[in-house]
């Protein structure tokens, strides 16, 4: 999941959390589909950030899976010699594989 500012947003983008007012009125709830008219609402009313589903806008800092993987192996350098640490690591390495796949890093 993405923040991505209002000027940003594009038809197609799919809200991640509901759009609410500071009030907790909810505007626009979880799994809209934006199309140019609610985007201008959403301007309308003043709206800075929506958070949307995958990761639509480049932000030119995407890892790739193997240096998350990579990173992930020098955090857990230090402990390699531990069987709870390394079940721990391999469920980590998993869920960055799920997330990766689903475009949410």
């Amino acid at each position: 999941m993405q923040k991505v500012p209002i000027e940003r947003a594009a038809e197609g983008m799919v809200l991640a959390k509901p759009v609410e007012r500071e009030n907790g009125v909810v505007l626009m709830g979880e799994g809209t589909e934006l199309d140019s008219i609610l985007i201008e609402k959403l301007k309308d009313l003043d709206i800075k950030k929506i958070t949307v589903k995958g990761r639509p806008l480049s932000t030119g800092d995407e890892k790739t899976l193997e240096q998350l993987y990579l990173e992930l192996d020098e955090r857990f350098s230090t402990v390699s010699s531990d069987k709870l640490c390394n079940q721990v690591k391999k469920i980590i390495r998993k869920d960055i594989k799920s997330r990766k796949e689903e475009s949410d890093l």
